[in-house]
């Protein structure tokens, strides 16, 4: 007989995924000429939110559903390890965006009246950010895979 996973945060889940969405959309909105400070405003915004969201899964949420894989289903620890270790470069590329978003924020008065320089960090900082999100939403696709299979997997005829 096979178990259920236990109840999953769903509202955990959802501020994730709304977050991500913001921040993503926020990306890929055009800046309008002049509008440079309001869109990096709005995407400082976002980015907070995205940030909190994407931390407390790594120092909360996964850890849980990490040992409870482990407990379930001993013989996916090296997948769990293989989860962490992505979980420890989504903090490292987190800190390193939040820095970059803060920098470009801060310098955002300096860069308006030349928009073509502007332009250069904007690029990078929104190509960082998706390509952020991207990998964000790959590894809780990854977690929760893991911890359905941790529940359903047939393990032959011991079961």
């Amino acid at each position: 007989m096979k178990k259920s996973p236990p109840m999953n945060q769903t509202t955990s889940e959802s501020g994730l995924k709304a977050a991500l969405t913001a921040f993503e959309t926020c990306l890929a909105t055009p800046i309008v000429s002049g509008e440079l400070s309001d869109w990096l405003d709005r995407l400082g915004q976002s980015w907070a939110e995205a940030s909190a969201q994407v931390g407390f899964e790594i120092e909360h949420r996964h850890p849980r559903q990490y040992e409870q894989i482990g407990k379930v289903d001993p013989e996916l620890l090296p997948r769990v390890e293989q989860l962490q270790g992505e979980d420890e470069a989504i903090e490292a590329d987190r800190n390193k965006l939040g820095q970059t978003v803060a920098r470009t924020v801060e310098h955002a008065p300096k860069l308006e009246p030349d928009e073509e320089k502007a332009q250069q960090h904007t690029k990078k900082l929104v190509d960082d950010g998706t390509a952020f999100v991207a990998r964000v939403r790959k590894q809780e696709v990854a977690v929760e895979t893991w911890f359905v299979e941790a529940f359903n997997r047939d393990r032959g005829a011991g079961d």
